[in-house]
């Protein structure tokens, strides 16, 4: 399996085999709130990996963690064949099927989906998203990759993880709910997980500009400290696992 980095915020590609799967893809310039560019809204520095290789035809599956406009980015999605498979939340289904897409599966926790070649588990996300977004797990026959895109629950216990996909930019909406991971949460997931390889996603969260920016508190990690070293830091950066 190969793990690229598909942007340079939070989506993610997986290719094996002939699947080709994309998460919360992004492949604008700009990254908006639906018609309200002025509540929320965040400007891409390099292109996309499936734009600038041609390769939004090939993808066979998309995964959507969740219904926010970061993670489910319409402008992009609408770059999509309507018939493509995607595996998503239930409230993120709504707004799907209400622009065209038919062939969407709400993904349950604790169930298993067959991606082609690869198998995909949902796991509960940590608070304050375990209701409204998911983790998950992609697997092949040799490796399995997990990711979780805000915080990691600490209730959880998977196997034979080779690679974690995880946030280690502190994020808190008004001071006080904790949204996005910091590097010794992230140090912990990673030892609990037992993953040799670490990938660093929901990168520079001060970038996200509009009125909501103004209610978060960020902590951003140093790219350049090496106290959390990572693999797949610029778009297009590949991980054979």
């Amino acid at each position: 399996m190969q793990i690229i980095r598909g942007d340079d915020y939070q989506s993610w590609v997986y290719a094996h085999d002939d699947d080709l799967i994309v998460v919360d893809p992004w492949l604008t310039n700009k990254q908006v709130f639906p018609g309200l560019n002025w509540l929320l809204h965040r400007s891409a520095l390099q292109e996309s990996y499936l734009v600038k290789n041609n390769l939004i035809n090939k993808v066979t599956h998309i995964i959507i963690t969740a219904h926010f406009s970061d993670h489910l980015d319409l402008d992009s999605l609408n770059q999509f064949d309507k018939d493509i498979h995607i595996f998503t939340t239930h409230e993120a289904s709504k707004v799907l099927i209400k622009n065209g897409f038919n062939n969407v599966t709400i993904v349950k926790i604790n169930q298993s989906y067959e991606l082609g070649s690869l198998r995909l588990r949902i796991y509960q996300a940590g608070k304050p998203y375990h209701s409204t977004t998911f983790a998950y797990s992609l697997e092949d026959e040799n490796a399995k990759v997990f990711h979780e895109s805000h915080m990691f629950n600490k209730n959880l216990v998977i196997e034979d993880i080779d690679a974690c996909i995880m946030t280690i930019d502190k994020v808190k909406v008004f001071g006080i709910v904790q949204v996005s991971m910091d590097i010794e949460q992230a140090k912990s997931a990673q030892l609990a997980l037992n993953a040799k390889y670490f990938i660093p996603t929901g990168i520079a969260p001060s970038r996200t500009k509009g009125l909501i920016s103004y209610i978060l508190s960020i902590k951003e990690f140093d790219s350049g400290n090496d106290l959390l070293p990572a693999v797949c830091r610029q778009v297009g950066d590949t991980l054979s696992i």
